[in-house]
């Protein structure tokens, strides 16, 4: 079962203002903020998320999280990607270039992936689960450059419902030896589900699954079916859990997930996603 590190061993967080340095369209609703905040770009690693608030007055009241996207350690930047649809994320894409917006982070566990020679890593990424698995294989290709060892071991499967809400192929095909994109209508790529695409990778090199590692981001369900191909398969496997969660640092207690527990009564218990997720190994969660 998943834990909360201690304080002692959490890696540092700050709480900021942060200037807006540029926030595009990306496509449709989307949208990308690039902040200066060095002390966060610093800390940062892939999974992790920051706490934001942009009103000055009680609108809007509480933060909201956001996953970290594209880090740029040597400029102190960091951005996010995010949908404006809701009340919050409308606001926020009203935020101009030279204002400043109050940011807590980085928060939350961050991804891991072992330094073994000849692993296999297959990241899923599912609509706007794009952002933690984009600063994942962009660490993952840095680490395997500066150990020598072969970059041609990523492989990235990208999907969404259709090719208007495909999001970082670009930015993906510079990172991965093999980028998969899948539409559910077909209207990109191939036709399908993520998961089906890497049911097909996994029986296609049947060899290769030992060293295979899983990761991925994206809606519940999709999240839920990689979990069952990874502990169907036995294969090592760690997903980023999207959830409301109000506060990031375990106050509120509004992110509980049911995690399995065999010292529990009823064999599971509840972890919260702000601190001892977000990141979660497949076989540790519960799904109702």
């Amino acid at each position: 079962m998943p834990r909360a590190l201690a304080q002692e061993q959490r890696p540092p967080r700050y709480e900021l203002e942060a200037r807006i340095l540029a926030h595009e369209k990306v496509i449709g609703y989307e949208h990308e903020i690039i902040f200066h905040a060095p002390a966060i770009a610093q800390a940062a690693r892939p999974g992790q998320f920051v706490e934001l608030l942009f009103g000055d007055n009680y609108a809007p009241l509480v933060r909201r999280p956001f996953s970290l996207y594209r880090v740029d350690r040597e400029a102190g930047a960091f951005s996010i990607l995010y949908l404006a649809r809701g009340s919050f994320t409308t606001g926020l894409a009203q935020k101009r270039v030279g204002d400043v917006v109050s940011l807590l982070g980085p928060l939350g566990t961050p991804f891991a992936w072992p330094a073994t020679p000849g692993t296999r890593h297959i990241l899923l990424a599912g609509g706007i689960g794009v952002p933690p698995i984009y600063f994942l294989a962009q660490e993952i290709g840095r680490d395997l450059a500066a150990r020598g060892a072969d970059p041609g071991n990523i492989v990235i499967i990208n999907g969404a419902r259709t090719k208007d809400l495909l999001v970082g192929l670009v930015e993906f095909g510079k990172l991965a030896s093999s980028l998969i994109a899948v539409t559910d209508d077909g209207s990109h790529g191939q036709r399908g589900l993520a998961t089906e695409i890497l049911t097909g990778l996994l029986d296609a090199e049947p060899e290769a699954s030992a060293a295979t590692q899983l990761y991925a981001c994206g809606p519940m369900p999709m999240l839920r079916a990689v979990c069952q191909v990874a502990i169907a398969r036995q294969l090592p496997c760690q997903v980023s859990i999207e959830t409301s969660m109000p506060c990031g640092i375990g106050t509120c207690q509004g992110c509980a997930i049911k995690v399995r527990d065999e010292s529990a009564p009823d064999g599971f218990c509840y972890a919260l996603a702000c601190t001892d997720g977000p990141i979660f190994e497949a076989r540790a969660l519960l799904w109702e």
